[in-house]
């Protein structure tokens, strides 16, 4: 079977008047126009790499990233070329997005959306040049942006996220998915800080999921939000489902917590903590301040519920990688589809005997990457134990098992 075919297109049309946005919203300053015109440089790509997600459970999504290298021989790309056809649209915070396709071109699926950052050059001899395109996802634009003397009144988790994106020092577009949200947030008056920096202590506040998918949306989502009763991918080394190339399987303690304190703004320190596991592993304290909810008791019991996620050593799978060259057409789609926050099966059969056989475990995506090239295609994940993160869930084959799930708040 052949690859998936990725498409690479760059909207070259810089000053074109974005409504409401910071910069390109200014009256008097950009061209009216419709929808970034997006020109396609899949010709001339040499290789693409993308970085999206983060690294484990506990930490906040990252800015994604994408690397784009395209032949450069013609001088299409250089901005100081007036004869190319993309002057004098080759300049940073130009759209940038590459999708891929297993049908010739019916449908695609997206691998990246962001902005361009930096356009570098590179003549490695005399009749060869590239230019690497180098770009952010949208939380680039978030994190470029700040709270000045910003109050807000008390709302839920998600209500609070909308607030701060529509701040008038903010104005994040309208490309969002937000959620409600479970937990209060109580009033803040006076907050001048990052933009970024305060929508991630939300997100830890109600302990969900802040990221930039696939598609250049901004989600949020709740931490009640429904996983699902199967997978939506097994990835397996036995012939069946998806195979993949490797993975390993992880029993450490980088992620051990047997006290944990939390403390909320004008509240006062919350602790939880295990004697049993503090015995078997030594203390590990995990401590988060500063956070926003609306009371104590919340505070508390997300102290109680992150204990009991971490207070025990995790065993679980991570790095699994995944080559598309030679995959058939179903799995590709399978794969392509995947994003970060997606539940999947991994199976694992070790060399030699032992019971079980087959070591099975359903996994969470805390990561994406990419790396494509002529010859290549192939997608790594950075994986956590789902079982852990999980709240019980009532007639849920997955996660509604008896001494197997978290209680939830």
């Amino acid at each position: 079977m052949a690859k998936p075919t990725v498409r690479v297109r760059i909207g070259f049309t810089a000053n074109e008047f974005t409504l409401d946005d910071l910069v390109r919203g200014v009256l008097d300053t950009g061209q009216l126009g419709g929808a970034v015109t997006l020109t396609d440089v899949t010709t001339d790509v040499q290789s693409v790499s993308v970085n999206r997600g983060r690294s484990r459970d506990l930490d906040s999504f990252s800015t994604g990233f994408a690397t784009v290298r395209l032949l450069n021989n013609a001088r299409k790309y250089e901005n100081t070329n007036t004869s190319s056809p993309y002057s004098p649209g080759i300049e940073p915070l130009i759209v940038l997005h590459v999708d891929a396709t297993t049908d010739g071109g019916s449908n695609y699926e997206d691998i990246f959306v962001g902005f361009v950052t930096d356009i570098g050059l590179s003549y490695p001899d005399s009749s060869n040049s590239f230019a690497d395109f180098a770009a952010s996802d949208g939380f680039m634009k978030l994190a470029n942006t700040a709270l000045i003397n910003a109050s807000f009144g008390s709302q839920t988790s998600g209500a609070l996220v909308s607030s701060v994106l529509d701040n008038a020092n903010v104005k994040y577009s309208t490309n969002r998915n937000i959620e409600t949200g479970v937990s209060t947030m109580q009033s803040l008056s006076g907050i001048s800080d990052n933009t970024l920096t305060v929508l991630q202590q939300i997100e830890r506040s109600e302990n969900g999921l802040l990221f930039m998918d696939r598609s250049g949306t901004l989600q949020f989502k709740s931490r009640h939000t429904t996983f699902p009763s199967t997978p939506s991918a097994t990835f397996s080394d036995d012939g069946s489902d998806v195979p993949y190339l490797q993975v390993n399987y992880i029993n450490d303690d980088n992620e051990i917590y047997n006290i944990v304190n939390l403390t909320r703004v004008g509240g006062t320190a919350q602790q939880a903590q295990d004697a049993g596991s503090q015995g078997k592993y030594l203390i590990r304290t995990l401590q988060r301040t500063g956070l926003f909810n609306n009371s104590d008791t919340e505070v508390l019991e997300a102290a109680n519920f992150l204990l009991g996620k971490f207070k025990d050593a995790i065993i679980r799978f991570d790095d699994l990688v995944v080559d598309l060259t030679e995959a058939s057409t179903s799995n590709q789609n399978t794969v392509l589809a995947r994003e970060v926050g997606d539940v999947v099966k991994v199976e694992l059969t070790p060399p030699g005997s032992g019971s079980p056989s087959q070591i099975t475990s359903n996994e969470i995506i805390d990561g994406i990457s990419f790396n494509i090239t002529p010859d290549l295609f192939t997608i790594s994940y950075k994986l956590s134990n789902a079982d852990v993160q999980a709240f019980m869930r009532l007639d849920n084959t997955l996660f509604g098992i008896l001494d197997t799930d978290k209680l939830g708040y």
